[in-house]
């Protein structure tokens, strides 16, 4: 009787444990069905992809979304569509879970006009077993290739400097180096900056144009990668006044732009009143011009003026004298031979 006591004690505690493991079991099996279209992977929740600008059609997106239930008929857990799909870039594979680019036709393209840097849709996913309705978001971001070279602001520069002038600027864009410049004038010391400075002094006399030609690359980490653009820089070069006048004619002295010595010759007769001769006939007539031709405005330039900067006798000043503006010669009084044969002036 005993052994039979503790039989029925030993299977009612079996019998009890059975039971309850079964309900236990029973209640897990109703939770699993609202894990469907829960994402199975850890992290964050928006899936976060990248590619490259132009990537052709039908290039894939996403491997798999990682989304917990089934897609496929038949025993079919979950449905998946797209929403917020503008423009229809995405193209979903429900079974596989898959997302692939749709750019039949046209360019995914980072730059202007298109202008797309990114591209978000939401992969909506509906519990077949509960009904239930959850949003996976998808963010695609397009990266950017080297595929645009620099750009100018202008097809080509043009500035008219005054000869004194120390630099110049062009424009601020990307690196700048010289690939060209009239004896080596100009210089781009910092190649972030658009400016222009000058090597040596510019000289009107000698040069009164410089085509320069800049070129431009971008910063694409490889060198090799880098692309370019060229553009022109004409400079004018103006006159300033830095020369002083020269009496004509003028004859150089070789190898120089200095003219040679010029004499003026003038004869009158003896005690002959002035009123008869003035202005005095001067051989070739006196005259002179600035060096400095183009100085603008011409309102800038200035007026010649002359004068007698000195003579032989001592005396000269007491027969002749010079218009400071006509440089004509004009004698005061009669002059005797006897006295002086000849004087000597010198012009200014």
């Amino acid at each position: 009787m005993r052994q039979r006591s503790w039989l029925f004690k030993w299977l009612g505690i079996g019998i009890g444990v059975l039971l309850l493991t079964a309900a236990s079991y029973s209640e897990d099996s109703d939770d699993w069905q609202y894990e469907e279209c829960k994402l199975s992977r850890t992290g964050p929740p928006a899936t976060i992809v990248a590619i490259d600008e132009e990537s052709p059609n039908g290039t894939l997106l996403v491997e798999n979304m990682q989304i917990n239930g089934r897609a496929e008929d038949p025993d079919r857990t979950i449905s998946l569509s797209l929403r917020d799909n503008h423009d229809y870039w995405v193209i979903l594979d429900p079974v596989k879970q898959r997302l692939y680019l749709n750019s039949t036709g046209r360019l995914l393209d980072r730059d202007p006009p298109s202008y797309i840097q990114s591209i978000v849709v939401q992969v909506q996913c509906t519990n077949e077993l509960v009904g239930t309705v959850i949003l996976h978001e998808v963010r695609i971001v397009v990266r950017d290739r080297n595929d645009n070279t620099p750009r100018f602001q202008q097809p080509r520069y043009y500035v008219a400097i005054n000869e004194f002038l120390e630099s110049i600027y062009v424009t601020n864009i990307l690196e700048h180096t010289l690939l060209e410049s009239t004896n080596r004038t100009f210089d781009i010391p910092l190649t972030l900056s658009g400016s222009v400075v000058l090597r040596e002094r510019l000289n009107y006399e000698e040069i009164t144009r410089y085509l320069v030609i800049v070129q431009a690359n971008d910063r694409a980490p490889n060198p090799k990668d880098r692309l370019t653009a060229t553009t022109t820089l004409t400079v004018d070069v103006l006159d300033g006044d830095d020369l002083g006048p020269m009496f004509l004619p003028c004859s150089l002295v070789d190898n120089t732009r200095d003219c040679k010595p010029l004499t003026y010759r003038a004869s009158i007769l003896e005690l002959t009143d002035p009123g008869r001769v003035n202005p005095v006939n001067v051989t070739p007539p006196i005259q002179a011009v600035d060096q400095d031709r183009n100085i603008q405005p011409p309102s800038d330039r200035p007026g010649i003026l002359y004068s007698i900067l000195i003579g032989k006798p001592a005396s000269y000043a007491e027969y002749f004298s010079l218009n400071q503006t006509t440089a004509e010669l004009q004698l005061l009084k009669p002059i005797s031979r006897e006295q002086y044969q000849h004087l000597d002036l010198v012009i200014k």
